[in-house]
């Protein structure tokens, strides 16, 4: 089954970029924070997986949840090196393992407090479908940069002839 993109690419060139902090919370992904002038638009508090280089004059092709919410973003192709920055899906497997978890000590609950074993039981579900959708989204995200990189390719070819 095909999931509906509701995602949007923006493509800017970062006139200025400024507040670059590299995180690596206990446990988490690592993620890069900034903020980034381009033309007119100024944009704060950006995040975006990883220690990407981001610096002034680069071009990105950006795929981003909501049209013009840069901090819906969900990862960008590089167009001078084509790289590709973007959560892995692999990082919200959280809630698979909750589901697991959670299955398990319902069971164990099942007879002597049925009540909590089903409010347990529903969380993890809930749980599960927030990482299966967060999957799906970093798998489509990265389907799109891609695309986007693949058509980059042969405008950068030519241009070197």
């Amino acid at each position: 089954m095909q999931m509906p993109l509701f995602m949007n690419e923006v493509t800017v060139t970062f006139d200025r970029v400024f507040d670059i902090v590299r995180r690596s919370p206990y446990n988490r992904v690592p993620f890069t924070g900034f903020g980034f002038q381009a033309g007119d638009v100024k944009k704060y508090a950006i995040e975006v997986p990883g220690s990407p280089r981001i610096e002034a004059g680069m071009t990105v092709t950006a795929v981003l949840l909501r049209p013009g919410d840069w901090r819906t973003l969900l990862g960008w192709v590089n167009h001078e090196t084509g790289e590709i920055v973007c959560r892995s899906a692999t990082s919200e497997m959280g809630g698979i393992g909750a589901l697991i978890l959670g299955g398990a000590l319902a069971c164990s609950l099942v007879e002597r407090h049925p009540i909590a074993a089903i409010a347990l039981s529903v969380v993890a579900i809930c749980l599960c479908i927030g990482s299966v959708t967060g999957m799906r989204r970093a798998i489509a995200a990265k389907r799109l940069l891609n695309k986007v990189r693949a058509a980059l390719a042969p405008r950068d070819a030519s241009s070197q002839v």
